[in-house]
């Protein structure tokens, strides 16, 4: 692949990370897990890192759009970010709340797992390019 077609892979999987990231916000329709038992400052702190993962995905698929190399490496830490998140909830790891995990919630999440284990192998061939 070339590096034009690598980046707009790169940037259109980036935006549907952060666009499968956004119905999954917790406690809301999806994910409708109670959080209460988790102290605030581990709620709240959870949130700004899913939004600040959304948001910074729509930045660098921007910049990897107008061809800035460094946009691959950018892209690679946030497939990174999303793995890890997917894959602490999808194994229980965090958050643990006593509700189950909500049946859409579970194949959206797998979905998005999958999709940043692609996101994160686009990103390496756009890195090594």
């Amino acid at each position: 692949m070339n590096q034009s077609l690598l980046a707009t892979v790169t940037a259109a999987l980036l935006v549907w990370e952060a666009l499968l990231l956004i119905p999954m916000v917790p406690g809301k329709l999806i994910d409708t897990r109670d959080f209460s038992p988790l102290p605030r400052w581990q709620y709240n702190s959870f949130n700004v890192y899913l939004t600040s993962l959304g948001l910074a995905s729509f930045v660098v698929a921007g910049f990897a759009m107008a061809g800035q190399h460094w946009a691959f490496v950018a892209a690679l830490v946030l497939s990174l970010g999303y793995i890890a998140v997917f894959a602490a909830d999808l194994g229980a790891v965090f958050p643990v709340v006593p509700d189950p995990l909500p049946v859409q919630l579970l194949v959206l999440e797998a979905i998005a797992l999958a999709s940043a284990g692609v996101l994160a192998v686009i990103a390496i061939q756009g890195v090594r390019l």
